[in-house]
């Protein structure tokens, strides 16, 4: 089977040193932005199959492919308390095999319609996602509905993806930013069922057979899954191709999940993560809050394109290009059906630096709460973002993505057609707004690198907690009144 990895990055030309001084006033204020062209996309047509499936199309004339995603709510949400990741398994297994075509025969197949095979797991569902030329539509519709009804958990196989799992978590726990980012994200949802997303490679030698059927047969129903085809395709057209290989899909009931509020911290809490040889770390900095509403995740989207959006962006600019504290400094905002995370992260720290980064970093969170920003700063980051957005859904198989993301997370047309409407709208006071509802609460600040390395800069904090880099508790640190350190397990 064939993948093609595409990574595009934005790219700065800057020009030369001026002819004259006049240019001077020029240089320090950049040009306006180019027109905004009118957003016109094709319309998010849906249906609903009798056994509860659903069906959207996004109509695109004139192409040779076409793109079916198929959502399934089956995210780590749903696996067991005691089994995390079993919903990653389970989503491992497509293309890895059915009762009539073996893995390198559905390898042949992709080959010969120039098709692709991609599967993503996060908290909240499962998408799969088939790319194809547009005459092979019949042969990637009944290929998929092989993997879903008629699917062969071999052992082979299933021995195939827990190694190859198992190797790849070991590998990336060497890793300070991929243990310091799964170790914020297993902290700010303690005690919620969407910590289960964070597990460890220590959690995939009991995977098993039982498990993954039993996870497949539950959550893998139609009325619990969503299919979006994009290409020259009508919507008429599409439920009586989807019906005619999916109609005996059985419907079942789908165990509820009830949404939890996770709690903060009573106080900024801080963490060390312990990963040996690492000659820098990575600091996370991060909180999680309910869900907003569509006008709020606008202002948060906003908010955080000026804080950490891109290398314009305040922290960026400030730990990376004047403090030189760290190679990259960025945030991010996540929105989760039942609720969102926020986090400011630093990559590549010295230890040297690693306490005026994190105070730096708090500094700039703090100053989004204490004042409004200006207008001139707000109206730069709507422009971005704007602009950005074609770009976003330009090629082909990310409109079908943003397609597929719209209805995964209930959303309407406010991040579709109206997407630069709801942008327009965002103001100071908006933003304002938004920072001091969800950002004002203490926050978990991660700091992953070699604890001996570390261990001088960390002399600086009252108290801390220690984890090894697989994410699990060693004990903690307290300083008593005389400055003396003392562990407590």
């Amino acid at each position: 089977m064939k993948k093609i990895w595409v990574v595009m990055g934005i790219f700065v030309i800057l020009s030369g040193i001026p002819l004259y001084p006049q240019q001077e006033h020029f240089r320090r204020f950049p040009p306006p932005p180019d027109p905004l062209q009118e957003l016109k996309l094709p319309p998010i047509a849906s249906a609903l199959l009798s056994n509860g499936l659903g069906v959207s199309v996004v109509s695109r004339e004139n192409v040779p492919f076409m793109s079916v995603q198929l959502v399934v709510f089956a995210g780590e949400v749903f696996s067991s308390g005691k089994l995390p990741g079993t919903a990653t398994f389970a989503a491992g297994m497509f293309g890895r095999g059915t009762l009539i075509h073996s893995a390198s025969d559905i390898d042949e197949i992709m080959e010969s319609i120039g098709g692709t095979l991609s599967v993503a797991v996060n908290q909240d569902y499962v998408l799969v996602t088939f790319n194809f030329l547009e005459e092979h539509l019949d042969q990637a519709l009944d290929l998929l509905s092989q993997m879903i009804l008629q699917p062969n958990f071999a052992e082979n196989e299933i021995a195939s993806i827990k190694r190859r799992t198992a190797y790849d978590l070991i590998d990336k726990e060497r890793d300070p930013q991929f243990v310091g980012k799964r170790t914020l994200l297993r902290l700010l949802f303690k005690d919620h069922p969407y910590a289960k997303q964070a597990f460890s490679s220590e959690v995939v030698k009991n995977w098993n057979q039982a498990d993954l059927m039993d996870f497949f047969d539950r959550y893998y129903r139609p009325n619990n899954a969503h299919i979006i085809l994009t290409g020259n395709i009508s919507l008429g057209a599409a439920t009586r191709k989807v019906s005619h290989y999916l109609s005996t899909w059985r419907p079942q009931d789908i165990p509820p999940v009830f949404p939890l509020i996770p709690k903060p911290p009573d106080k900024d809490k801080i963490c060390l993560i312990d990963v040996p040889q690492a000659k820098n770390c990575a600091i996370y900095i991060g909180a999680a809050f309910p869900t907003p509403t569509v006008q709020e995740r606008f202002d948060l989207t906003v908010l955080n394109q000026i804080l950490g959006g891109t290398f314009a962006s305040r922290l960026f600019m400030n730990l990376r290009e004047s403090k030189q504290y760290a190679k990259f400094a960025f945030s991010e905002i996540n929105f989760l059906k039942d609720g969102g995370v926020f986090f400011a992260q630093a990559l590549d720290v010295n230890p040297q630096t690693l306490i005026p980064a994190v105070q730096e970093i708090q500094r700039e969170i703090k100053a989004l709460t204490g004042e409004p920003i200006s207008f001139q700063e707000i109206e730069q980051a709507k422009s971005f973002l704007m602009h950005h957005f074609p770009l976003e859904i330009e090629r082909f198989n990310d409109m079908g993505a943003r397609a597929a993301e719209i209805k995964a997370r209930d959303g309407g047309d406010e991040g579709w057609n109206k997407y630069y409407e709801q942008v327009k709208l965002v103001d100071a006071g908006r933003v304002f707004d938004a920072a001091q509802k969800f950002l004002l609460q203490p926050f978990y600040i991660v700091i992953a690198g070699d604890k001996n390395v570390l261990f001088k800069s960390f002399i600086d904090f009252d108290t801390y907690d220690v984890y090894d880099n697989k994410g699990q508790f060693q004990y903690s640190v307290t300083k008593d009144k005389k400055g003396a350190l003392n562990e407590a397990r």
